[in-house]
């Protein structure tokens, strides 16, 4: 199994596009043949705009454009509405709307407000619109999911949609780290979200410590839908398990990786990497009911020196691991048969020509009838601390 990438040479008629290419701590929501991005920083701390881009995914025309208008231009009132500038928040797709939460907005790190924005991709006169998120519950004392307690706002958090919920995950809030999995109602194929007003719904804690720079990966499981969790950081890089959200029994479980770190079915510790599900699962040859469901890239393997913090750059994994679902895997711990193999990684048309090392970037999966599935990755930090503004897609080859 391979992971074959191809670099997108992305251009643009506007000025100021090249520049805004570089960019960590960035969010990416693929809709069809087209790749969202939003938010980011290219200094530490400092958002870089408060624009929606596109990547065109198109092989005939690669390109990096602006979705809504800069202030400086004529703007409808669709376009005048919209987030502030943001690090380190999420951005999902469902059908063909997106959905942003959290996030930082200056360089104190001032944390966004807890409302949820929504775009839709397939509206006449798209435009964002804000949905205000509340708490009327939440100074009840109510146990179990379903109650309403305080929803800490956060940046770095993971953000999966499963069915009609959208999910928040962890993350960092004023103080700590959050072990936190809240959620919230939405429509995924109607053009609004079912009520103007939103209110959290809470779920069950995860295992382990609290962490930020986590994944969150929606998978469907004998016709059960799960949430999937590996590595994270809280004050170190954490790995060694597969930890299991299952939505309809509102529970975590957990599965310990075979073998030693690093060794074959251990990926190694990870934070700010990515957990992107395949939206088809690709079936293996020779037998074991062999499927890949996803695909895990990059991330940072440790931290940067502690007198720089957020300003430095950590040590960074250039690898990629296909989560795999295998009959003989199966057990009373593991029910799924889950697991990870590392994936050999080459360049089209060119061996040498892969994705840098990096962490802090933003992937997503592309799937459009006819012409197969791919993983795209955007942006991020290498480790000179310089940020990155490429792009590419890469497809599996079994």
């Amino acid at each position: 199994m391979r992971l074959v990438w191809k670099q997108l040479p992305l251009a643009s008629n506007n000025p100021t596009a090249q520049k805004a290419l570089k960019r960590s701590s960035n969010n990416l929501a693929v809709v069809g043949n087209k790749a969202y991005v939003y938010g980011g920083e290219a200094k530490p701390r400092e958002p870089v705009d408060d624009e929606l881009w596109v990547v065109d995914l198109d092989t005939n025309s690669e390109l990096w454009v602006l979705v809504c208008r800069t202030a400086g231009d004529v703007q409808t009132a669709s376009t005048k509405l919209r987030p502030s500038a943001r690090v380190g928040s999420a951005l999902t797709a469902s059908g063909p709307k997106l959905f942003l939460w959290g996030g930082r907005e200056s360089k104190e790190m001032t944390a966004c407000n807890a409302d949820l924005w929504v775009y839709d991709t397939a509206a006449t006169e798209a435009g964002w619109e804000c949905r205000t998120v509340t708490n009327d519950n939440k100074d009840k004392d109510v146990e179990g999911a379903g109650g309403c307690k305080s929803v800490e706002e956060r940046s770095y958090h993971a953000m999966a949609v499963s069915g009609d919920m959208l999910y928040i995950h962890a993350g960092c809030p004023a103080v700590g780290r959050s072990a936190n999995l809240d959620s919230l109602p939405i429509t995924s194929n109607s053009t609004s979200i079912t009520t103007s007003s939103l209110e959290w719904n809470n779920h069950p804690t995860a295992p382990g410590p609290g962490r930020g720079g986590t994944v969150l990966c929606p998978l469907n499981l004998d016709d059960k839908e799960v949430l999937v969790r590996y590595g994270g950081f809280a004050g170190h890089e954490l790995g060694s398990q597969l930890d299991i959200f299952h939505v309809d029994i509102d529970e975590w479980t957990s599965i310990g990786m075979p073998n030693r770190e690093g060794e074959e079915g251990h990926p190694l510790a990870r934070s700010v990497h990515a957990l992107v599900p395949v939206t088809s699962p690709v079936q293996i040859a020779g037998g074991q009911g062999k499927k890949i469901l996803a695909l895990m890239l990059f991330g940072e393997r440790g931290p940067a020196p502690a007198h720089l913090g957020h300003a430095g750059a950590g040590q960074f994994h250039q690898d990629a691991w296909a989560l795999i679902r295998r009959d003989d895997l199966v057990s009373k711990e593991n029910p799924f048969g889950l697991g990870f193999e590392e994936l050999e990684q080459t360049g089209e048309g060119d061996a040498e020509k892969v994705p840098l090392a990096r962490g802090w970037f933003a992937a997503g999966w592309s799937e459009v009838e006819g012409q197969g599935g791919k993983v795209v990755v955007h942006g991020g930090l290498n480790d000179q601390n310089e940020r990155l503004g490429d792009c590419w897609v890469g497809r599996i080859e079994v």
